[in-house]
């Protein structure tokens, strides 16, 4: 971050009883954090929604060499959990390990729990302030926690409201000018793209500055006339009869070739964020050129094939195996080795030598079954020439689950996969070089070029997310240059 960075906001953030500074994309929201964070008397409690905000926040604040004296951070649901189990009675929290809507439970007794009073000394003692960041995923029932607390102490939130695209599963979102505004009034604006000023890149910088003005003011965008690090093509409109599939998928590769990568730049293409599947198919399509896909947290594929292993034994365990296997590789050639297997079950000798290295692991599999064998052969197939892996974190993911059930701690391979999939959380993703996913999951994540599939059929929240994750690069598929984005229906 530049030298010469907007001081105002952090001072502002620091000195507020209460208020909220709205803050674009790559306009230095967390520096401003780490330095507003710096600037405060006493200990302040930071609160943020994921394991890796907290990570990515932890970092900066360490880079500025902020005393640990002067900060906690957490996740609002872990603060909120932590702080209501604390006090049971008190708070009737509804359930000590909640999951999906019980949630909603925590925040509420939470809430209460700091109205209340009753513990107003204890959190007066423990800190001086609060921040919160990413105030545009909070929930109603989050944000009444940041509401009880900040009657305790001065608050300051950060978000923006063009990036508030998580689906809350039935929770409430918050709005910006019902909830908001009126409980943290705007005290700042963050509008300098320093993402893009500080990689040298200011013709990106301006034109993201007048693409958002547009998605503000709800007005036509136009990429015939952008500045020369934006591309766009033409593709054709989906359709559900399909003819001009291959069309499409010619046209997604021709602008896939033409983009230009350093050896030490990524990529990342945005499809579908309603359609795991089809972005798995772009992922296979593009495994040639090392593309792999982005999985959610909760990958339903990966625990259906983690618990479809675990409901099997002999021959279904094997072809299970080899199911998943093929689900996250190329060259699987899974129906040749069944075959294979079971001549050499029955005597016989077929594709001695072109599975030499698999078949004694397949045969043990269907005889003993074990979980190290299992992982044995997943890597065994991993490691052959002809195989491609494009779905790598859920594949990464199964053999790190299948090493855990080798310590004898955990009762099921679901549960090693829940594990598993929960270290991800904590530390963060680990992307490849090209990458498939969506605005979903690549939100608050950087990358050097982006390619947006269909950029017509996004709202105008989705469509801000994703034309602000690359920092060098940005081609653009649409079936017209011109065209006026979605609103978003909590627009």
């Amino acid at each position: 971050m530049a030298d010469d960075i907007d001081e105002e906001a952090a001072k502002i953030a620091a000195s507020i009883e209460r208020g909220s500074i709205v803050a674009a994309a790559g306009c230095g929201k967390t520096e401003q954090i780490a330095r507003a964070t710096q600037a405060s008397t006493g200990c302040r409690l930071i609160l943020t929604h994921t394991h890796a905000g907290v990570d990515a926040l932890r970092a900066r604040l360490k880079k500025r060499k902020v005393p640990e004296a002067k900060y906690r951070i957490d996740t609002i649901a872990g603060w909120a959990l932590r702080f209501a189990a604390s006090y049971p009675q008190r708070s009737a929290i509804p359930v000590a390990e909640p999951s999906g809507k019980e949630w909603n439970g925590i925040y509420q007794s939470a809430a209460a729990l700091v109205r209340s009073g009753a513990v107003s000394r204890v959190l007066k003692a423990s800190y001086d302030g609060l921040f919160v960041d990413e105030y545009q995923d909070c929930t109603a029932d989050q944000h009444e926690i940041i509401c009880a607390l900040a009657s305790h102490f001065p608050t300051c939130v950060f978000g923006d409201h063009l990036q508030a695209i998580f689906d809350f599963k039935g929770q409430k979102p918050v709005e910006w000018d019902k909830d908001v505004f009126p409980a943290f009034p705007k005290c700042h604006e963050l509008t300098t793209p320093w993402r893009w000023k500080n990689a040298g890149n200011e013709g990106m910088a301006g034109w993201l500055k007048g693409v958002r003005t547009v998605l503000d003011n709800g007005a036509n965008l136009d990429f015939s006339n952008t500045t020369p690090c934006v591309h766009w093509f033409q593709i054709p409109p989906p359709s559900k009869s399909n003819p001009i599939q291959a069309q499409r998928r010619q046209i997604i590769t021709e602008a896939f070739r033409g983009i230009e990568l350093d050896s030490d730049e990524n990529l990342v293409i945005m499809a579908d964020s309603a359609n795991p599947k089809s972005r798995a198919s772009l992922a296979k399509h593009f495994s040639k050129w090392g593309c792999s896909n982005i999985e959610a947290i909760d990958c339903p594929d990966l625990f259906k094939a983690a618990a479809g292993l675990e409901g099997c034994a002999g021959m279904a365990r094997l072809e299970a195996v080899l199911e998943f296997a093929a689900t996250c590789m190329t060259g699987v050639e899974k129906a040749p080795l069944l075959s294979s297997v079971n001549s050499h079950l029955a005597g016989g000798k077929a594709g001695a030598k072109k599975f030499a290295d698999l078949i004694p692991l397949c045969v043990e599999i269907t005889r003993a079954g074990g979980y190290h064998l299992v992982l044995a052969l997943l890597t065994a197939l991993h490691g052959r020439a002809q195989t491609r892996a494009y779905r790598r974190e859920m594949f990464y993911s199964m053999c790190t689950a299948l090493r855990l059930m080798g310590t004898g701690q955990l009762a099921s391979l679901t549960d090693a996969v829940w594990q598993a999939q929960n270290r991800t959380r904590h530390r963060g993703r680990v992307l490849g070089t090209r990458n498939v996913g969506s605005t979903l999951l690549v939100k608050g994540l950087e990358f050097d070029h982006a390619l947006v599939i269909d950029a017509q059929g996004l709202d105008r929240k989705h469509l801000y997310v994703a034309l602000t994750r690359p920092v060098r690069s940005l081609t653009i598929l649409s079936s017209s240059p011109q065209f006026a984005p979605k609103r978003s229906k909590s627009s």
